[in-house]
């Protein structure tokens, strides 16, 4: 969730012996466990959504006597004030209800060993944690009363959005946030940057009234997710869902992130930082949502160009010039757009070298297409990366959460290894082709000024690339 707040709640208690009861409601779990032997991850036992709009999927895991826990509710803020009001809403959600303060609320989480975590950014706002597996019923009933009816008395919105407006005035100076902030700019115009991007001012000047405002217009029901993965009966689960959610309010229709606008590439953009001794790098270029059906053949392709250790890039910026340290690329995807991503952090006088060779390596996309041993490497580099890092419950129901949210269906990690291995040899070609042009690139540079003093196009802030 990049630029989003991030506030806890962790208490942990012991588990009593819940002995070993014989379960029908979990056959699906050794089945489960073969598909991961394989690479192919399971599929969720249940996937609905009940009267009010929340959508709940259910996937038994029992790996641990633990159940992850995943909301997600989306939101189209107004401008950076609601923004600004969403990060605040999540700061104090885990400070108490309407019913009981914040010693109460922590109290009712130590009776249960629960962990929550919540989060907003500028299209949802997240709660995550878990739970003991035989107390999900009553940490799914704080998590629906929290919600419902949070606490935004003054006692505590005070203190909180005093806490919001120093963290963003302190990310403002980090090389990577700046990076960001210029490249939101550099890619949509300073308008749209400046509702994904709050200020400290506008976090210090939220008031109580405000935040009950946002609440009763974003937090509702209707377009929410709720993910749970681990040692559950997805019937259970289901009905116990239904039980402490099922009066959680609609909210109002059509409450859904804006799909980004298109951008164009460009040249690049420096942001001065006097006397720095390394330099970041960002270039981005608009490419497929995850539900396009070319999806598939541009992730090999970005992942032959720089998404993985064996990489075309990290091959030669890395491993043959040394001039990077950090690097790679990637996919940026929110609902209804992706953005390719490049990446790279390195010393102040190898700046100009370092892009000299990000470039190349574009050109060399399209004119020296991804050979089959290339292709075939990232699909296993894809399949097996994939598997690893969802075998635990809690990245499985954080990659469900995010994958829901950007609009694919409960099954696309179930589908994504045979997916990859049905992409063609010419469609990665093609990918590689259509999507790595660095004319349709646009980019910033964090750096000191003489260390792009070459590329300076006159007087202005611009690079040539």
């Amino acid at each position: 969730m990049t630029g989003g707040m991030v506030n806890s709640r962790r208490i942990h208690r012991s588990r009593p012996d819940a002995g070993n009861r014989p379960d029908p409601d979990r056959t699906a779990a050794s089945g489960a466990d073969a598909g991961l032997a394989h690479g192919r991850l399971p599929l969720p036992d249940v996937d609905i959504t009940l009267g009010n709009g929340l959508r709940v999927v259910v996937c038994s895991a029992p790996v641990v006597p633990l159940v992850e826990i995943r909301l997600t509710v989306p939101y189209a803020p107004t401008g950076s004030r609601e923004v600004a009001l969403g990060q605040l809403l999540a700061g104090i959600l885990l400070h108490g209800t309407a019913h009981r303060d914040a010693d109460g609320y922590d109290a009712a989480l130590a009776a249960h060993g629960a962990t929550l975590n919540a989060a907003a950014d500028a299209r949802r706002l997240t709660v995550a944690g878990h739970t003991m597996a035989d107390a999900l019923p009553a940490v799914l009933a704080l998590l629906a009363e929290t919600v419902r009816e949070p606490r935004l008395t003054a006692d505590v919105v005070t203190p909180e959005r005093e806490r919001l407006a120093r963290r963003i005035r302190l990310a403002t100076h980090q090389p990577a946030a700046l990076a960001q902030h210029a490249l939101l700019r550099r890619r949509y115009g300073e308008e749209t940057a400046a509702r994904l991007q709050p200020t400290p001012e506008l976090a210090a000047a939220c008031t109580p009234d405000e935040l009950a405002t946002l609440h009763a217009r974003h937090l509702g029901a209707c377009g929410a997710v709720l993910v749970l993965v681990g040692d559950l009966r997805p019937k259970e689960a289901v009905a116990t869902v239904t039980d402490v959610f099922g009066s959680w309010q609609a909210g109002p229709e059509g409450d859904v992130p804006e799909v980004p606008p298109w951008f164009a590439g460009g040249p690049l953009h420096r942001v001065d930082r006097p006397g720095a001794v390394q330099s970041v790098i960002r270039l981005a270029a608009p490419a497929l949502p995850r539900t396009d059906p070319g999806y598939p053949a541009l992730h090999l392709a970005q992942l032959v160009f720089g998404g993985s250790f064996a990489s075309r890039l990290v091959a030669r910026l890395r491993e043959d010039k040394g001039y990077a340290y950090q690097l790679g690329s990637g996919m940026d995807s929110v609902p209804g757009a992706s953005t390719l991503m490049v990446e790279a952090d390195t010393a102040a006088e190898h700046t100009v070298p370092a892009l000299a060779v990000i470039k190349e390596e574009l050109e060399r996309m399209a004119a020296e297409p991804p050979s089959a041993g290339e292709v075939d490497a990232a699909r296993s580099y894809a399949v097996g990366s994939t598997a690893t890092a969802m075998s635990s419950p809690g990245a499985l129901a954080s990659g469900l959460a995010n994958l829901l949210h950007v609009g694919v269906g409960s099954d696309w990690l179930h589908h994504w290894g045979p997916l990859l291995e049905g992409v063609p040899y010419d469609a990665v070609g093609e990918a590689a082709d259509r999507f790595f042009r660095p004319a349709d690139f646009t980019g910033v540079v964090v750096a000191d000024e003489a260390s792009v003093a070459p590329l300076r196009r006159g007087a202005t802030d611009e690079l040539t690339f």
